[in-house]
């Protein structure tokens, strides 16, 4: 039996949110950058203040996050400190989970039902028809057909058309005074159009002294620099941004995310396939294990089994990571609470390791189980522009963003915000 493939959400960027759009925000609404829009709950107290740095983070994503079944609308707001030095740090990152209760309308529209007798009117004159047969008014256009005026022209009757044709001999002596340039090509004593007399005729020339055959190879001389250094090399934030991050937040440019299902082909066509394989086995009469016995056994087989070369950089994961985001191009973030997250780079599963951030599997609140249920893609970065000079700042770009929540999605009467568990995973050089 084939797996159950759960549902992928994946998010793309979409239209700039501007003035005229802002009565219209609200906790509901999936948006990159802006403020966030929290639901009309009292005493909502969220500090921005990055930990490391003491800097007003940003927010980086808006997600409604509704669960199926449940009572209360959802929303996930993910803040980031871009300060170069916080950027890449798990603990600069930060995401909180809002929940209100739905309160379902108790007022239901009423839909009048007009009457048999009643008179529609579509427009004026709607049902006069033929009253006019020397005209026709279609779309306000009036059309003239006979002894009416058309472009300033008099249209007489058919027995006038005789007397208004244009006289033979006339047209005779007109085309008799038809005078060509006399500087025309095709009226030229020479045949055709060639240049000018005494132009100067193109010469390859070669560049050399006294050995003119002689061709110089010089030797590329090696990079001073080490990219990966130049790579990992920290920047300073711009002195105006940093100075405003002191005072206050600020804001990416607003964006809405367009949200699709993911459409995979190959879980798709999966059952299908292996349907067919088996009713082809049954109908030929092959064994289960023949057909890969004869692919990787004797030599001079015709049919080889086939084998899926090494990406030549040899990092299968992360080759898959591209594959699979290449087949949904320009897609910003993923999500899902029935799927892994797609990853580019592991995630080590013990607190005892440097090489990439620790993944905790157990809330903190409730004991239960935690799951990553937003990824953010490296195609999100690109979407991040401070409004100030509508300019990318280069060091904001990532493998991965995985946001882990609670699977019960714990929640207390008295709760405002839940703060749930950020991963940030580095590009991969």
């Amino acid at each position: 039996m084939a797996k159950y493939q759960g549902k992928v959400y994946l998010g793309y960027e979409e239209e700039i949110i501007v003035e005229k759009h802002q009565t219209q925000l609200n906790y509901t609404i999936n948006k990159i950058g802006g403020f966030p829009d929290w639901p009309p709950i009292k005493d909502i107290k969220f500090s921005t203040k990055c930990p490391v740095c003491s800097l007003h983070r940003l927010l980086i994503v808006q997600c409604y996050a509704p669960l199926e079944g449940s009572v209360y609308h959802r929303t996930l707001y993910v803040f980031a400190c871009i300060n170069p030095s916080c950027w890449t740090q798990s603990e600069s990152w930060t995401c909180v989970r809002s929940q209100i209760q739905d309160e379902p309308t108790k007022t239901s529209a009423v839909v009048r039902i007009p009457s048999a007798d009643t008179n529609l009117s579509w427009c004026k004159g709607s049902d006069d028809w033929d009253e006019n047969d020397n005209g026709d008014t279609t779309n306000g256009n009036v059309l003239f057909v006979d002894n009416s005026p058309l472009n300033g022209v008099q249209r007489h009757s058919d027995e006038e058309d005789e007397s208004n044709s244009y006289d033979l001999e006339t047209v005779e002596q007109a085309l008799g005074n038809l005078q060509v340039d006399a500087h025309n090509a095709n009226m030229s004593p020479v045949q055709g159009a060639v240049g000018a007399v005494g132009a100067p005729v193109p010469v390859a020339e070669l560049e050399g002294g006294d050995e003119p055959g002689l061709v110089l190879v010089e030797t590329p001389s090696a990079p001073l620099d080490n990219m990966e250094i130049l790579f990992h090399q920290m920047i300073e934030l711009p002195p105006d941004i940093r100075t405003c991050l002191l005072s206050g937040p600020l804001q990416f440019i607003p964006k809405y995310i367009y949200v699709e299902e993911e459409w995979n082909k190959t879980y798709n066509d999966s059952d299908k396939v292996t349907e067919l394989l088996n009713k082809y086995k049954r109908d030929n009469e092959i064994e289960v294990g023949s057909v890969a016995e004869r692919g990787s056994g004797g030599v001079g087989c015709d049919d080889e089994a086939y084998e899926e070369a090494a990406p030549l950089h040899g990092d299968r994961l992360f080759h898959a990571f591209l594959t699979r985001l290449h087949q949904s191009p320009g897609q910003i973030l993923r999500y899902s609470r029935d799927e892994p997250p797609l990853l580019g780079a592991p995630l080590p599963t013990s607190e005892n390791t440097t090489e990439s951030p620790y993944s905790p599997t157990v809330c903190l609140r409730c004991g239960s189980r935690l799951a990553c249920e937003l990824q953010l893609v490296p195609a999100f970065a690109d979407t991040l522009r401070i409004p100030n000079n509508n300019m990318p700042l280069t060091h904001l770009h990532f493998l991965s963003v995985l946001i882990f929540t609670c699977t019960q999605s714990c929640w207390q009467p008295n709760d405002r915000l839940v703060e749930e568990t950020v991963i940030f995973q580095p590009e991969v050089i």
